[in-house]
């Protein structure tokens, strides 16, 4: 059981450490194409040329954020299992003495911690992404209506950017909440030691393949 304990605390850490990463490198990946088109900027560099590889490059951005926000959010699930695993093996040994339980940092249950909670490193990175993407796309948005109306409707491309970016924030949002509402209820079925008045029920437990 110690061993077991050992490995699945490992792989929630590797787990951890991967989802950071990627935000790392999404990061990086903004401050070098921020201060690539800055410098083009200023050595004087024809303005539609910046314009369209600009709008190219943030959009090529939204992308990938996007695609580190759905990876961060399987982090999340597949964190919460580790969790979960954890405290099963707690309860293991909670249940040959219960003293131990005053050491713990959750209920020894492997129905908690919750899938939709946002407490912890991988909450805060998904909201970090989620933000920038939507910087991103509003961003890019502007640049493409500087790039095709010039600045006669630079306040209505700003408009534009800001309702975007907003909109992009509570989509993200609303997706990650429906993905984890759903991680949820699918792993239910495989809760063995809820708490207390949270049983699992019969039919449960017949569909664990």
């Amino acid at each position: 059981m110690l061993a077991e304990h050992e490995r699945v605390a490992a792989l929630y850490l590797y787990n951890s450490e991967i989802g950071e990463k990627r935000v790392s490198l999404y990061l990086t990946l903004i401050s070098a194409g921020t201060a690539v088109f800055l410098g083009l900027a200023q050595f004087g560099v024809d303005r539609m040329l910046v314009l369209w590889s600009a709008a190219a490059y943030l959009a090529m951005v939204a992308l990938v954020g996007t695609l580190t926000f759905e990876r961060l959010i399987e982090r999340r699930v597949r964190s919460t299992q580790y969790l979960r695993a954890i405290n099963r093996i707690h309860c293991y040994f909670a249940n040959r003495d219960p003293e131990l339980l005053r050491y713990y940092a959750w209920p020894a249950n492997d129905d908690v911690p919750s899938f939709e909670g946002r407490t912890g490193v991988l909450s805060g990175l998904r909201d970090v992404v989620a933000l920038l993407n939507g910087v991103a796309t509003g961003a890019m948005l502007a640049v493409g209506g500087m790039a095709l109306g010039g600045s006669r409707y630079i306040v209505v491309d700003i408009a534009v950017a800001v309702l975007a970016a907003v909109a992009v924030w509570f989509v993200q949002q609303e997706y990650e909440a429906r993905q984890l509402a759903q991680a949820e209820q699918a792993f239910q079925r495989f809760v063995r030691f809820p708490r207390e008045g949270e049983a699992v029920r019969p039919a449960e437990l017949g569909h664990e393949g």
